[in-house]
């Protein structure tokens, strides 16, 4: 049993080995991964080791062209010809298998050994077996098939050449040092070379990959049936799709050596052939004539005889799109024999050809009759064209034509739905029964089995190849092997902090903690609501449920909102029922009519619901200079005026805000006066904001501002400026307003409620363009099925209602549901360790890219306002898609970030801890370069480019460690098996600056770590040693204001990549433009690439639709008063 890195670090600012506090001794634990150690061969010894060699690879297209020798009476030669590939072409060809076919077929003629990374890199075990220096090579494969597919015969060969220029030796003492640990300067080659030799070494043993940049390979097809457990639906209820389990194996430097990290990857497969070995065809068509049962792509649609219904069209679009097709049909042409014509591993494309004007810019063409391209001079269809060119009769020509690219040398062809089939390839669907499946595999392969799946899965390896070539094998002529041991290390469990709500403490159990009867720390306000039901079902018990239970969380829910709630009359003047039949499309009107039925109902009070209580909607207003005030909303007395505001003069000059009203009176003077309410119980004027009509009485707020006592209302007086007199209604001629809710941005609606009927994503991403893009206006998505079939439904609601509060926090109200102190007390409730000692800028910073020709990379960074790190603020960006964030957006972050910071604690951070997700292993060194552009961000915002940065990459979503307990599965009080580690487990990586952190508490399936590695780390001088920088990290993984449980990654990235998420599915929305409150949005995307990089970044133009002014952002998401936790 190996045992590999254990124990803390110690730091300068606090004696070694001591953390934040005094806080409670980490328990130590033993945990069981998914490594093996990297050995040296067992037949192999120091001195009979050869160097490696590092090679240089060039793949060209190639081929031999005929050449008439006419001083040879005519004859024909042939002369080799290779062709110069664009960089344009290279990136395109090296995205395909292609290069792995070249490779392997080589590797089989010359009976040679190597390594190949995918690209331009291949490697050799020695001199002696590496191809000499810039020597050619000529290989013939098929371009479009593996040369054992059913189909090779029916797909031409392609000649490519192939070139091999030596670069590099790696000797066979750095890579004997690296295997026992010694860490040599090469290691990082190194340990890149051997995860090559893996990869290559598997394919050339006769296992396969479904994409060229994976480093996925599986086991042939025949191998895997019978594989998985019974309780795992291989093949899918639709027969079109099934699960190959693959293994992912990559070399990591360790403390103690190397090792292989082996992952088990259940993926999804379209299927080429059925088990009768039939084709899977993408039109499939049963039952008798006239009642047919069709299916596109298995999508079900009404009549075969007929072109497809337009409202099935965007999801047959959408499913085709995402697979590799094969085009296959028998050709019979003036009477020679049939001969079969087989396109394979095609894709789906639009039509880019200019001489096609019926068909360009098409990907469908659904009525095909109305298509004819021109052939011998005529008009032809393409139902026409096979027949005469193939003699094939179409047995559904209403069936829509595919436009299938690259199947001829100039480019794609148009083809009838019934003669394209699905090709084996990588599923790239996402529905509801493949999650399950994929999950229940996860579920069944968990803990302790997951660790032996890893070992079974290496066995599996060598079952291919034959005799002398299996896995093993080739891995013994490279000199290693791996361990059949999993490696075990000692980790330990951080201590989970105390939880502080309003009334109690919470203890975490496993990470998690709940809301029964607790108040939030800092309860935020609701104003005001709109509900937009699109479930098609009542959805009144969901509203009051929720607002209940908001309410006895502490959340302040006027006595007016509750009374609309509790009221299903008021409650329809909040609600709009969408009765369409494309609610994707609708969303964002079916929202605007339900925002302006609101505020006929709140602002303009079309009910008289305020006016017969004789009190105004109250709500919160913000200047120009970003200040937040109280304010009352006052209907205008005739339609068509605009709304006026009665102003809280507390916060601001009462010179400026005091008078509400212009007033004439009887006898022609114009006076300012501000409105008040005049009771029977005092002869005092009582100021509109402090009076309430609750529980069917009108209440006024005591002078404590928290206790009110019950009055009797006589009618509104009109106060007149510097003592004034004070006016009765009789006394008035006209008035109008001084403060107009077109000077002022009114929070409103606080949020729009919107119900779901079912768990697609198309429509949620289209609702939260509202909360993106259209001002931020907070929604809070439910789906009506989920919310019936709980039977706890006030838990459910608690979860709504800390979504919530935090929603609802804006600048300047600081709401949270939650604080927390560390276990031995460090930091007050309102404050993380270190964090809280000196102004601190946290920022985390996501990014997630789109597929397509045109897709766009999005990068999103949140930055926490407070030192609690509860609360958040988000910018967001767009670019072409790009692997890093370039200098000019990554200092747009962080201005905005620090500007955020800045308008919240009114002062300047002192130092930067910035978590960074999506950079690779080898992409670390553009981590320095993004450091300058911090500094270059300080200094222009802050006027010090010296401030203290703590540079922290983070991998999550493409990291393959898992851990385990070690030793025996225990048992839970059900006698369930324990199968993940607890939350909180941290094991160190020994370097001194990286580490894993499981901080949430895995309740199924195998956890999954995250990996924290030190870039950068100028603030040890000031106490955040890599011990204190670990306990932060999980501390801070407890405030994430959307869940009550640790979540895996840190709140301030997993915000970050959510904001980025939603942008990047609604991107499209943006870049078609869009309407809201008089105002149109459009993506514009610089497409000249002669223009200076700041001039071809994205950008958001509003255009004001009544006066034309036109403003532009490269922030999307930019919004100055409300924290973006809108989305």
């Amino acid at each position: 049993m190996y045992q590999g890195r254990q124990g803390y670090g110690g730091g300068r600012s606090h004696p070694p080995g001591r953390p934040f506090g005094n806080q409670q001794r980490n328990t130590e634990v033993l945990v069981e991964t998914n490594q093996n150690k990297l050995l040296l061969s067992v037949d192999k010894n120091a001195s009979s080791m050869s160097d490696y060699v590092q090679c240089k690879v060039d793949i060209q297209n190639a081929g031999y062209r005929r050449i008439e020798d006419e001083a040879a009476n005519g004859e024909c030669t042939r002369e080799w010809k290779v062709f110069e590939s664009t960089l344009e072409s290279k990136e395109k060809f090296l995205k395909t298998r292609l290069p792995w076919r070249i490779i392997k077929k080589w590797a089989n003629e010359n009976g040679k050994d190597i390594a190949y990374d995918g690209a331009s890199t291949a490697y050799f075990p020695s001199a002696s077996s590496a191809p000499g220096d810039g020597e050619e090579y000529r290989v013939q494969v098929k371009k479009d098939c593996e040369q054992n597919d059913p189909d090779a015969d029916s797909v031409r060969d392609s000649w490519f050449s192939l070139t091999f220029t030596r670069t590099n030796v790696i000797s066979s003492q750095d890579v004997q040092a690296a295997l026992r640990g010694d860490s040599p300067d090469a290691s990082e080659a190194i340990a890149t070379m051997f995860t090559a030799v893996l990869k290559t070494s598997a394919i050339l043993s006769d296992h396969s990959t479904l994409e060229a940049k994976s480093s996925t390979v599986f086991s042939p097809i025949n191998m895997q049936q019978g594989q998985l457990e019974r309780g795992i639906q291989q093949e899918s209820r639709d027969r079109l799709k099934f699960i190959l389990e693959g293994v992912r194996m990559t070399t990591k430097l360790q403390n103690g050596g190397m090792v292989v990290e082996t992952e088990p990857v259940p993926q999804y497969v379209n299927k080429e052939r059925h088990r009768d070995d039939t084709r899977v065809p993408l039109l499939s068509v049963s039952g008798p004539q006239g009642r047919e049962n069709a299916t596109i792509a298995g999508i079900r649609i009404d009549n075969v005889h007929r072109p497809v219904a337009e409202f099935q069209r965007a999801k047959i679009e959408e499913i085709i799109e995402k697979k590799t097709v094969n085009v296959v049909y028998s050709s019979e042409r003036d009477g020679r024999e049939a001969r079969r014509v087989v396109f394979k591993n095609k894709s789906v494309r639009k039509c880019q050809r200019e001489d096609d004007p019926l068909g360009n810019g098409q990907m469908f063409i659904w009525n095909p009759a109305e298509y004819t391209f021109d052939c011998n001079g005529q008009a032809t269809t393409v139902a026409s064209y096979f027949q005469s060119q193939h003699s094939i009769q179409l047995r559904h020509p209403c069936m829509p034509l595919v436009y299938v690219d690259n199947v001829t040398k100039h480019g794609g062809g148009w083809f009838p739905v019934e003669l394209v089939y699905q090709a084996l390839s990588k599923s790239k669907e996402n529905t509801e029964e493949m999650v399950t499946e994929i999950l229940k595999y996860h579920d069944t392969y968990a803990g302790k089995r997951y660790i032996e799946r890893v070992g079974r899965k290496l066995e599996n390896l060598s079952l291919t190849g034959g005799q002398g070539n299996t896995f093993r094998d080739r891995l013994r002529r490279w000199s290693i092997e791996i361990d059949n041991r999993a490696v075990v290390e000692r980790a330990k469990i951080l201590q989970a902090p105390r939880i502080k709500f309003k009334n109690s403490d919470a203890r975490p159990n496993n990470g998690s903690f709940n809301l029964n009867r607790v108040q939030f720390s800092r309860p935020a306000k609701l104003s005001s609501f709109a509900v937009v039901n699109f479930a098609r079902e009542n959805c009144n018990e969901y509203v009051n449920t929720v607002l209940r239970v908001a309410q006895s969380h502490g959340i302040e829910i006027p006595q007016t909102t509750m009374r609309t709630a509790s009221n299903p009359s008021n409650l329809d003047y909040l609600t709009a029922h969408y009765n369409g039949r494309n609610p994707v499309d609708d969303a964002l009107e079916a929202c605007l009519d339900d925002v302006q039925r609101a505020k006929n109902f709140h602002l303009y009070d079309s009910s008289f619901f305020y006016r017969d209580r004789k009190v105004f909607f109250k709500t919160h207003c913000f200047s120009e200079q970003q200040s937040e005030i109280e304010c009352l909303v006052l209907p205008p007395d005739n339609a068509g005026e605009p709304l006026g505001l009665l102003l809280d003069y507390s916060k601001e000059s009462k010179q400026a805000n005091y008078c509400s009203h212009q007033v004439v009176t009887r006898d022609g003077q114009t006076v300012l006066a501000r409105l008040m309410v005049k009771i029977r119980e005092t002869t005092n004027l009582i100021d509109p904001l402090d009076f309430r009509y609750h529980d069917g009485r009108h209440q006024v707020c005591q002078e404590d501002g928290t206790t009110w006592r019950d009055v009797t209302f006589e009618g509104y007086r009109y106060k007149c400026e510097a003592n004034g007199p004070t006016l009765r209604e009789d006394e008035i001629q006209s008035k109008q307003f001084l403060h107009s809710v077109e000077n002022w941005e009114l929070d409103f609606p606080s949020v729009l409620f919107v119900c779901l009927p079912d768990d697609g994503m198309a429509l949620y991403h289209r609702i939260k363009v509202l909360s993106n893009y259209l001002g931020g206006c907070a929604t809070q998505c439910a789906v009506m099925t989920k919310f019936r079939s709980q039977r706890n439904k006030d838990q459910y609601a608690s979860n709504i209602a800390t979504k919530l509060n935090a929603k609802l926090a804006t600048t300047f109200e600081k709401a949270v549901s939650w604080t927390s102190v560390s276990s031995g007390g460090s930091g007050s409730g309102d404050t993380l360790p270190w964090i809280g000692e000196r102004p601190t800028l946290v920022v985390g910073v996501g990014m997630v890219h789109g597929r397509g020709r045109s897709a766009k990379t999005v990068f999103a960074a949140s930055v926490c306002l407070d030192s609690g790190c509860m609360r958040l603020a988000n910018s967001c960006f767009v670019n072409r898609r790009s692997d890093t964030i370039n200098s000019l957006e990554l200092k747009d972050i962080f201005k905005t970030s620090i500007k955020h910071y800045v308008t919240e604690n009114k002062r300047n951070p002192e130092r930067i801890l910035f978590y960074r997700d999506g950079l690779s292993d080898g992409n670390f060194a553009k981590a320095d370069i993004e450091i300058g552009s911090i500094r270059e961000a300080a200094e222009e915002s802050l006027g010090n480019r010296d401030i203290p940065i703590t540079f922290v990459i983070v991998q999550s979503s493409s990291l393959g460690f898992k851990m385990v307990p070690a030793g025996e599965t225990r048992r839970d009080n059900r006698g369930k098996p324990i199968n993940n580690v607890n939350s909180g487990t941290v094991l160190e990586c020994g370097d001194n600056k990286s580490w894993y952190l499981v901080a949430h508490g895995g309740l199924k399936g195998t956890s999954k770590p995250v990996k924290y590695v030190t870039h950068l780390n100028e603030n040890e001088q000031s106490g955040l040693t890599l011990r204190n920088l670990i306990e932060c990290t999980n501390q801070m993984s407890f405030k994430y204001p959307s869940a009550t449980k640790a979540v895996r990654e840190v709140p301030v990235l997993k915000y970050a990549k959510r904001l980025a998420n939603q942008v990047l599915n609604s991107l499209l929305v943006l870049e078609t433009g869009c309407n809201w409150s008089g105002h149109y949005r459009k993506l514009v995307c610089p497409d000249n690439d002669l223009l200076p990089e700041a001039e071809r970044r994205p950008y958001v133009e509003s255009r004001d639709m009544d006066t034309g002014e036109v403003s532009r952002s490269h922030n999307l998401v930019e919004m100055h008063f409300r924290n973006h936790l809108a989305a």
